[in-house]
């Protein structure tokens, strides 16, 4: 949509911090009070511009995954290239990259004291793959929600901290390194 362009191209810019409500309608060519009636301010605007931006990047990943691995591939496999190429998309989102680097007090709760909703579109495509994976016995037995939230804590300093993780090893393939540890997981 032309509003969460407009976010994700004023946080890109500026930072959440920074971003206005004028700038943000004046970028989405809307008056204030219409965007202000669509949501209560930044915060809220950036952060559903950025379940947006999760749901597009799962449904791209899988589609991708899919079509790498082949129809007939095992859930298992499907959800190993998934998770890979949900880490590579997330890596080149500016919109992440922008909150990581400018905001991240803004990620921060969601790492220790709750699942946002970017966070549940994961576990749920998860838990859906990994019971599927248990019925055509790729993936071992157990709970899927709970094996699938298990690999979303496994993976979120994947996610988070690249740079950290690329600065100790460059050249190495850090998404195929997350695909090992779900894929032995």
């Amino acid at each position: 949509s032309t509003v969460a362009a407009a976010v994700r191209a004023e946080v890109v810019a500026y930072g959440m911090r920074r971003a206005t409500m004028t700038s943000i309608a004046r970028r989405a060519g809307l008056s204030r009070a219409t965007l202000h009636r669509r949501a209560g301010g930044v915060r809220e605007l950036v952060l559903d511009t950025l379940v947006g931006a999760f749901a597009e990047t799962i449904v791209q990943a899988k589609a991708t995954a899919v079509e790498a691995v082949g129809d007939s591939a095992s859930r298992r496999v499907v959800i190993v290239r998934t998770v890979r190429e949900v880490l590579e998309l997330l890596w080149q989102d500016s919109l992440v990259e922008a909150l990581r680097e400018h905001d991240p007090e803004l990620l921060l709760p969601y790492f220790v004291e709750r699942l946002g909703r970017s966070q549940q579109l994961l576990v749920n495509g998860l838990t859906a793959e990994i019971a599927a994976g248990q019925a055509d016995g790729s993936v071992r037995q157990g709970d899927p929600s709970v094996l699938a939230l298990t690999v979303l804590e496994a993976l979120t300093p994947f996610a988070v901290g690249r740079q950290l993780l690329t600065d100790a090893h460059p050249g190495t393939s850090w998404s195929g390194e997350a695909a090992v540890l779900v894929d032995r997981y």
